[in-house]
C-alpha cells in the first residue's frame, strides 16, 4: 500500500547552517518545516568546518604563546597537547550539534533523516538504503546541500598521503611534513596550525597570491608573516603529478610554476583545492533544474531556475562561508513568504582565523580604485595601539577605503589581533552609511584594539593622533 503524501509549508533539504536557520525561520512564521539531513546534523560547518577547525586553531595559538613562553617546546611535549587538542576539538562538536538537535526539536517542524530525491519539482521522497520511507511535498523547497571538494584525477584522496580537511580531523599522529595545496583562507589556516605543532609546511598557490579574495597588501604582508613562520609558500605554482615512495613513507609532489618545475618531497599532502555543490541523488532533473559550473544558479533573491524552489549556502557557490548561508537563507524565507528582499555580497566579511587573524569586507584597494577613481585610504598599525602593547599583541594593521567627496566607507581590511570581531565595525559602519565622520563622532572605549579602526578612520584625512607620518 503507497503511504500518503505529507505536506508543509516549506521543505528544507540540509541542516547545515543555512537549512537549519532556514526551517527555523519558517516556524517562527507560524509555518510548517520538513528537514531532511542525510548525513550529520549541522552540516559540514558544525561537523568537519567552521566548529572543529577553530577549536584546533585556538588550541594551536595556546600551544604557540606557552612555546614562546618557555612552557612547552619539546616534541613529546608537542604530541601529547595535539592529541588534547584533537579531544577539545570532538567535545565542541559535540556540544554544538546537541545544541542544534535542541533547536530542531519544535513545534510545527519535522525532521526526516534519510536522502532527499526530487520525483517532481514540488515532491521529495526520503530513502534511505534505496527504500522510500517517506513521500512529502510542498510548493516551497530551500536546497542548503553544501558543497564537497572536487576530486583532481591525479590527486584523489586515499585518506592516507593524500587528505582532504575531512581526513586531517581524524589524525592521530603527526607528520613530519606537509605539502598544502591551496594558499586560500583555509590552506592558510591548515597550513599555520600544523607549523605551530612542529610540522614542516609546503603551502603551495596556482594564483600570484595567497589569499587571493582579500586585499592585496594583506596578502603579501601574511606571506612575509608565513615566511618569517618557515613556512615554504610557492605562488604561481601548481601541482601536476604525485608519487608515492616503494616504503610508501614518503611521496614526491611534482609543482611547475612559469619559471621552473621541481619536486617537493614530504609526508603527506592536503587537497585544499576548488569545491562543487554537493547534489548527489537529488535527480535536480526531475526537479527542472541544472547545474553552472558545478553550483545551483540562483538569482540575488535566492531563487532557482524553477519556480518555487530557492538554493542557500555553499551549493550555490561563490564564498563558501557559513554567516553567508545565514543571511542567504534569511532572503530566501523573506522571498518565500512573500517579501521581496535581495543579499549584498559587498557586506558578507571573510575572515581568517589563523594567528594573526586577518578580515577584509568591501572593496579591496584595486577594486575601490577602479569603481571610484581616487579614494581616501586610512592606515593604522596595531604596534601604535595601546591595547596590542599592552597584551604584545602588536602585528599588522587597520585599513580603511572611503570615497572623497562624503567619506562613505568602500571597504576594510584587518591583519591583527581580533580582525574577525573587528570587521564587523566596518559591516555596521557600510551597512547604515555611516561614513568617515560618524567614526570620528564615536567614543571608543581605552586601552581596546578598536581604538585601532577608529585611528585609521582619523588617517584618511591624515587626521591620526597617535601616529607619527614622516
Amino acid at each position: 500500500m503507497e503511504k500518503e503524501v505529507k505536506k508543509f509549508d516549506a521543505i528544507i533539504i540540509g541542516s547545515g547552517p543555512g537549512g537549519y536557520l532556514a526551517a527555523i525561520l519558517v516556524t517562527q512564521k507560524g509555518q510548517s518545516a520538513a528537514i531532511i539531513e542525510k548525513g550529520d546534523f549541522g552540516g559540514t560547518c558544525l561537523n568537519r568546518g567552521c566548529i572543529p577547525t577553530k577549536a584546533l586553531l585556538r588550541e594551536a595559538n595556546l600551544l604557540n604563546e606557552m612555546i614562546k613562553s618557555g612552557v612547552r617546546n619539546n616534541k613529546e611535549e608537542i604530541h601529547i597537547f595535539f592529541k588534547k587538542a584533537m579531544e577539545k576539538k570532538d567535545m565542541a562538536v559535540q556540544q554544538v550539534v546537541g545544541g542544534l538537535r535542541n533547536l530542531l526539536n519544535r513545534d510545527r517542524m519535522t525532521v526526516f533523516q534519510g536522502e532527499a530525491s526530487f520525483t517532481d519539482p514540488h515532491t521529495l521522497r526520503v530513502l534511505r538504503d534505496g527504500t522510500t520511507l517517506d513521500t512529502i511535498r510542498s510548493n516551497q523547497i530551500i536546497i542548503a546541500t553544501g558543497a564537497m571538494l572536487k576530486e583532481e584525477s591525479q590527486f584523489r584522496r586515499d585518506g592516507q598521503k593524500v587528505l582532504g580537511s575531512d581526513d586531517l580531523l581524524k589524525m592521530t599522529e603527526l607528520p613530519t611534513s606537509m605539502a598544502v595545496v591551496g594558499g586560500g583562507r583555509r590552506g592558510v589556516e591548515f597550513a599555520t596550525f600544523f607549523n605551530t605543532f612542529g610540522v614542516q609546511v609546503t603551502l603551495i598557490e596556482k594564483q600570484n597570491r595567497i589569499l587571493p579574495k582579500m586585499d592585496r597588501e594583506i596578502s603579501v604582508r601574511y606571506k612575509s608573516l608565513l615566511a618569517k613562520s618557515n613556512i615554504k609558500v610557492l605562488t604561481d605554482t601548481e601541482a601536476i603529478g604525485m608519487e608515492i615512495s616503494s616504503d610508501q613513507k614518503t611521496v614526491r609532489l611534482q609543482v611547475i610554476s612559469k619559471h621552473k618545475s621541481e619536486v617537493i618531497h614530504c609526508e603527506k599532502i592536503l587537497w585544499v583545492g576548488d569545491r562543487q555543490g554537493y547534489v548527489s541523488g537529488l535527480n535536480l532533473e526531475k526537479a527542472s533544474l541544472t547545474l553552472k559550473d558545478g553550483f545551483i544558479p540562483v538569482n540575488l533573491h535566492m531563487k532557482t531556475t524553477s519556480p518555487g524552489i530557492y538554493a542557500v549556502g555553499d551549493v550555490v557557490g561563490r564564498d563558501c562561508l557559513a554567516h553567508k548561508a545565514f543571511m542567504e537563507a534569511r532572503i530566501a524565507v523573506e522571498n518565500m513568504l512573500g517579501q521581496t528582499t535581495q543579499i549584498d555580497d559587498r557586506l558578507i566579511p571573510i575572515c581568517l582565523y589563523s594567528n594573526p587573524e586577518a578580515a577584509s569586507i568591501g572593496l579591496s584597494e584595486e577594486e575601490a580604485k577602479k569603481e571610484w577613481g581616487e579614494v581616501n585610504i586610512g592606515k593604522f598599525p596595531f604596534m601604535a595601539c595601546g591595547q596590542s602593547i599592552a597584551t604584545q599583541n602588536q602585528e599588522g594593521m587597520v585599513k580603511i577605503i572611503s570615497e572623497k567627496k562624503y567619506g562613505e566607507i568602500l571597504g576594510v581590511h584587518l591583519l591583527g589581533p581580533r580582525a574577525s570581531d573587528l570587521i564587523h565595525l566596518g559591516a555596521m559602519a557600510m551597512r547604515h552609511e555611516i561614513g568617515i565622520e560618524g567614526i570620528k563622532e564615536m567614543i571608543f572605549a581605552h586601552p581596546t584594539f578598536s581604538e585601532a579602526f577608529f585611528e585609521a578612520a582619523l588617517d584618511t584625512s591624515d587626521e591620526a593622533i597617535h601616529m607619527m607620518k614622516g
